[in-house]
Parts: structure tokens; sequence; C-alpha cells
């Protein structure tokens, strides 16, 4: 593993360490008949979204978009790191 993807690794484990502490969270939205437009409010699930701390917010975690979170990034993270590798050509005489 050379120097970029040694950095890359880590950039990527930092990035879902601090989405397992900040996770997004989201409540039902009681008040469809309002008027205010609150930010990451979903009409089609109905749903208020927002990031928490985990330690605050622990019931209200919305897994789904957790684990999408956490499959996205590591897909990008291996997929950074398969790019940055350094290829070895073997001499084995032929």
């Amino acid at each position: 593993m050379n120097r970029k993807q040694e950095i890359i690794l880590w950039v990527g484990l930092i990035i879902i360490q601090l989405m397992i502490v900040f996770p997004p969270v989201g409540r039902p939205d009681v008040s469809s008949e309002s008027t205010d437009r609150t930010l990451g409010r979903s009409t089609v699930i109905g749903w208020i979204g927002n990031y928490g701390v985990i330690t605050r917010d622990y019931k209200n975690i919305n897994f789904v978009m957790l684990t999408a979170q956490l499959l996205i990034i590591s897909a990008v993270t291996g997929g950074f790191i398969y790019i940055l590798r350094t290829t070895k050509q073997q001499e084995d005489g032929h």
C-alpha cells in the first residue's frame, strides 16, 4: 500500500467515524398543514431530516440513510484505493 492509498484509507475511516458519531436523524412531520418549509423536510416520506449526536438522538436515527451513506463512502474509498494502486510488473522470464 503506497502513501496515497494510506491517506485515502485514513480519510475514509475518519469520515465513517464522523458519520457514526453524527448520524442522520429524523422525526415524523406532524405539521403537514404548516406553511413553513423546514430544511430537510421530505414531502414524499413525511419526515424532517437532520443530523444529531448519537448520545442524544439515538432513538431517532435513520438507519436506512446511515447504511446508504456508509456503503457509498466505503465504495468511494475502496475505488480510490484501487485506482491509486501501483502496478508491479513481475518478470518471470517469459
